[in-house]
Formats: C-alpha cells, sequence, structure tokens
C-alpha cells in the first residue's frame, strides 16, 4: 500500500498540503495514461488473491485496505482518502491485500508500468513516491503501535485524530469537525476491537469531553486534551 496526502490532478484547486505537485508534473501525469473511473461504494476494487498491478489516485470518496483473513475475518490496514495514491502490495503481481470503495469512489487509475515510466521521465514523480513509501511506513508503524500497545481508548482516540489530520491537509475538515463514513465495525477491523468495545470508547470519549462521533460526523471537543492522552503527534503524516 503507497499513499500521498499531497496529490490532486484538478489544476484549479488550490488547498493545504503536504507536498504540492507542479503544474508541469500534474500536465505530465494526465498525459502518462491515468484513466479516470467511478467505483460505487462497497465495490472491491482490488482482491486479495488476484491481479494487483494497477496505483490509484483518490479524487473523491473513501477507500479501505485490507487483509482478508480465513471465515471471513479482515485487519484493516489503512483508508484511502482525496489525495491519495493508492498501490495494494503485491507478490510476483499478486495482490496481497484487498482495495475496497468504502463510499462512491472516483479515481484516476493506470498500471505499475505506467507509474514507473513517468517517475523514470520525472525526477519530481520519482521523489514523489520516495516520499509516499517513507510516510506509508511512519503511518503503518502507528497502526501497529495502536493495535499492540495502546490502550483501546488511546488507539479509538488516535485513529479519529488521524484521519481529521490527512483530511484537514486536503481541506475536507471544517470547524464542525469532518464527515467520516466508517460504521462501528469498520473501526473495530482497523483497531483490532469488537464493535461493542468500540460502542463504548466511543462513549467514553464523549463523555471525557475529548470528542464525539456522530452520525457520521467526527467533532473534536478538546483537541489540546485528546492529544495528549493519544499521544498524537502528526508530524508523521508529513513525512
Amino acid at each position: 500500500m503507497t499513499y500521498a496526502t499531497s496529490l490532486s490532478l484538478s489544476e484549479n484547486e488550490h488547498r493545504p498540503t503536504s507536498a504540492a505537485v507542479k503544474s508541469d508534473d500534474k500536465a505530465y501525469i494526465k498525459a502518462l495514461g491515468f484513466v479516470p473511473k467511478r467505483y460505487a461504494a462497497e465495490t472491491d476494487i482490488v482482491n486479495q488473491g488476484e491481479d494487483g498491478d494497477r496505483v490509484f489516485i483518490i479524487e473523491s470518496g473513501w477507500g479501505c485496505i485490507s487483509h482478508d483473513l480465513a471465515g471471513g475475518q479482515r485487519q484493516i490496514l489503512d483508508f484511502a482518502l482525496k489525495g491519495d495514491i493508492v498501490r495494494p502490495q503485491t507478490y510476483s503481481g499478486t495482490a496481497l491485500e484487498t482495495f475496497v470503495a468504502q463510499t462512491d469512489l472516483a479515481v484516476l487509475e493506470a498500471s505499475t508500468k505506467t507509474l514507473a515510466l513517468g517517475a523514470a521521465k520525472s525526477p519530481y514523480i520519482a521523489s514523489l513516491f520516495l516520499e509516499t513509501l517513507a510516510r506509508q511506513r511512519a503511518i503503518v508503524a502507528q497502526h501497529l503501535t495502536n493495535v499492540g500497545r495502546r490502550s483501546a481508548l488511546a488507539r479509538t482516540a488516535h485513529l479519529l485524530l488521524e484521519l481529521r489530520a490527512r483530511l484537514e491537509r486536503v481541506g475536507a475538515v471544517s470547524r464542525t469537525g469532518y464527515a467520516c463514513p466508517l460504521t462501528q465495525y469498520d473501526l473495530a477491523d482497523a483497531l483490532g476491537l469488537t464493535p461493542v468495545h468500540v460502542n463504548r470508547m466511543l462513549r467514553e470519549l464523549r463523555e471525557r469531553g475529548f470528542l464525539e462521533f456522530r452520525q457520521g460526523h467526527v467533532r473534536v471537543l478538546d483537541r489540546l486534551g485528546v492529544t495528549k492522552f493519544a499521544e498524537f503527534d502528526d508530524r508523521y503524516i508529513d513525512g
């Protein structure tokens, strides 16, 4: 899985990002052969065990990257957000992860060969993708720490703060918070908890005055307090 919360191919968008894409690179990326596609919510875009030789740039919507287990269980590795570059991990061309449209999803899609060609011809694009690899490692390390060492309450807060920080970098956070289409089942699969446990954690975060998650909307009530409690430092998102 590779992603960058910094890439948009829309010429007229002006929003805070962790790395700007130059106009020449935008035009070049478009000319590489990235094809605009739309996927309905809950569509399996890449299935684990099948051909995974594709790369996606998220234009709008939410995606989900997971590792599937026997018996229908899964571990969500990350969520793909607006501006992210997604390339499911593969081995000999076979996908090791599943990529699903969490909501209706608009993407620009190309083969990994197309991406490699662009990186070979544009030093800036090559640099951008190296940065995304470093950012991926940092985010995955935080997710591993969440599941392995943070308390259930802290890991829930940490993930919701991370999503806020990533969305803020692409202009998708308002003064009242951010829209979040995730269910308690989704959060459970990302946090290594049961849905019932997630429900209790969300209630406790609300009762402590840290944040609330109601009707698909997350609002941070005490940013300083919840950031300190969850030991959240957003520098890893910028890479």
